[in-house]
């Protein structure tokens, strides 16, 4: 392939491109000559002329870098080429070779510098020189690459140990060049592949799983001998058949094959369970495994299935499932029995180490219980918030835009109109904040920039919605690398909690808010200086105990904020701790976690 010539060595480019420099520099000369003198003409043409060479000087040495570059890639390339762990091989127009690399050579039993000016139809068996001649020829017309898996000859004959030996070509021409490429590719012996096929089929007969496989129609074309035992159809009854002659049609959803055949379609490959019926009637279930199979046009040639009975498995499942159900109502039954006996505690005195010890096992199972249902809850919030941000968020933002151009297409052509779709973009906006102050409320997205920033919000937050001064201290930042995510979700959630109840009952004017990190311990406390909380009222069993609650408020509460702050707590291994009632001195709670257990 011939390069254009550079435009920087074109002698009229240089040469105009001289006069123009020493133009330029006598323009700028000190010491003018008259016009047109012989000392001025002679100069100038000097002046061109050592311009002119040193342009061609430094565009002859980028020229000479360009060429080693070229030359360094050249080698490279040559290199990869010749040790290539494939065969490569390039051919004439008459299927002659002209070039070939060492794994060709090893391939076909030829030194790699013998090779050129053979012909490749000469490693190959007569029997298929003539589709090789063919291959060729097609290929030069439509200029398609094409494969073709051909045997080569052998000398010795068939009775060799490895004769039989094929190649896989995979050809591609360059009509320009009338040069054809081809790749080698080693696919063994005759006895090697049969050899495979024989320790496969050998596998499948002993394998305890079914396995059937299907043509391009879905029809069997091959079962192993565990088909005839799990399904009770002998092989000359399957094959040719569909396999959904042994399903239970009516046991699965609607449209429950029809999505496995859009999976194994898309994403070659289906697993799950299948409702059967064996041949004498017998229903049962199996789990199963299908695979796709394609050919080297991608079109699918092949499905592949492996199944196996999981009727017990599956049974046991569900008899698991009604018995757990079964334990927990036990649990909820023997809760409010140990409640009841709770109250005998003083007149049952000779059982009070049994009572005590089931009662322990009571609460560790309610703690659990309550710390799964916070979890549970907290998910919920942020399944809620996503599908209210990602469902009804867009399309409400999709509505304000059209009733946007709605207000701006009526214009003064229809005021009324136009007034009434303003009224109803006004009450889409407000829609919209509510929406936004929803999600809000169930899951800041402020949670997702880390602890700090979640903590900064939700005061600033509780100053905008209460008036109240609120105060808050926090740690260094590198102090919040070492809180985990579970630990910053309880931490959130009971200041939120906390400040709710401030804001709703304690009365207080001033709030204030202290994160603190020291040698893996963390204390979070929230104080005010509201009406405070007596220890007879945090006592009664229909009050459970929010921070700063009014009197009168707390006999008719049943939040269960502070406990549910408690068991979230405990969970991590922290503790809760309220500070000693003082009339009127308000209310401080304090949160501490060893962030080393946690």
């Amino acid at each position: 392939m011939r390069k254009p010539p550079r435009p920087e060595l074109d002698a009229d480019r240089l040469r105009h491109a001289a006069e123009q420099a020493v133009t330029a520099l006598r323009d700028k000369g000190r010491d003018r000559q008259p016009p047109g003198s012989d000392a001025l003409r002679q100069w100038h043409e000097l002046q061109v002329s050592q311009v002119e060479l040193d342009m061609q000087l430094q565009a002859l040495a980028e020229l000479q870098s360009e060429c080693d570059q070229a030359e360094a890639g050249r080698e490279r390339y040559a290199a990869l080429y010749d040790q290539a762990p494939a065969g490569y091989l390039s051919l004439d127009v008459d299927g002659g070779i002209t070039r070939a690399n060492l794994a060709a050579g090893e391939l076909l039993g030829v030194a790699r510098d013998a090779l050129p000016g053979k012909r490749l139809e000469q490693f190959v068996a007569p029997a298929a020189q003539a589709a090789l001649r063919r291959l060729l020829a097609g290929v030069l017309v439509s200029g398609e690459r094409t494969t073709l898996e051909v045997p080569l000859f052998d000398p010795r004959g068939a009775t060799a140990a490895d004769a039989g030996r094929q190649v896989h070509l995979d050809v591609n021409a360059d009509p320009d060049a009338r040069l054809f490429r081809v790749i080698l590719t080693d696919i063994g012996t005759d006895r090697a592949r049969e050899a495979a096929r024989q320790r496969a089929f050998q596998v499948l007969e002993h394998l305890g799983e079914g396995v059937m496989v299907c043509d391009a129609n879905a029809d069997l074309v091959f079962v192993n001998p565990a088909f005839t035992t799990l399904t009770g159809y002998p092989v000359e009854e399957a094959l040719g058949r569909n396999p959904r002659f042994l399903g239970r049609q009516s046991a699965h959803p609607p449209g429950y094959h029809a999505e496995a055949m859009r999976r194994l379609q898309a994403e070659g490959k289906w697993q799950g369970d299948l409702y059967n019926r064996r041949r004498d009637g017998t229903p049962y279930v199996v789990s199963m495994s299908i695979t796709v199979i394609r050919d080297e046009q991608g079109t699918i040639c092949r499905y592949i299935g492996v199944f196996s009975d999981v009727t017990a498995q599956r049974r046991s499942d569900a008899d698991l499932l009604a018995l757990s159900r079964e334990l927990d109502a036990r649990v909820a039954a023997r809760t409010a029995e140990l409640t009841a006996a709770n109250r005998l505690l003083t007149m049952e005195i000779g059982e009070r180490k049994r009572t005590e010890t089931a009662l322990q096992q009571s609460r560790e199972q309610l703690r659990k219980l309550a710390y799964h249902l916070e979890s549970v809850k907290e998910e919920e919030r942020k399944r809620i918030a996503r599908d209210l941000h990602d469902e009804l968020g867009q399309n409400l933002l999709a509505l304000r835009i059209d009733m946007s151009l709605l207000v701006v297409r009526t214009g003064s052509r229809h005021p009324r109109l136009r007034q009434r779709a303003q009224g109803a973009l006004d009450q889409l906006d407000a829609t919209i904040r509510s929406v936004r102050g929803i999600m809000n409320d169930l899951r800041p997205s402020v949670l997702d920039l880390g602890l700090q920033a979640a903590l900064e919000w939700q005061a600033a937050e509780f100053r905008k919605r209460s008036g109240l001064a609120c105060d808050l201290s926090l740690p260094p930042e590198a102090a919040f690398s070492s809180i985990a995510p579970d630990v910053e979700i309880v931490l959130f959630r009971c200041l939120q909690e906390a400040l709710a109840n401030v804001r709703r009952h304690a009365r207080a004017t001033h709030v204030a808010i202290a994160l603190a990190v020291h040698e893996g311990q963390l204390t979070l406390s929230i104080s005010d200086n509201g009406i405070g909380l007596a220890p007879e009222e945090r006592a009664k069993s229909e009050s459970f105990g929010l921070i700063g609650l009014a009197p009168e408020e707390r006999a008719k509460s049943e939040s269960f904020g502070l406990i549910g702050m408690a068991q979230r707590v405990q969970a991590l291994g922290g503790r809760l701790e309220v500070q000693p009632y003082l009339a009127g001195g308000g209310c401080r709670l304090s949160l501490h976690l060893d962030l080393t257990w946690s």
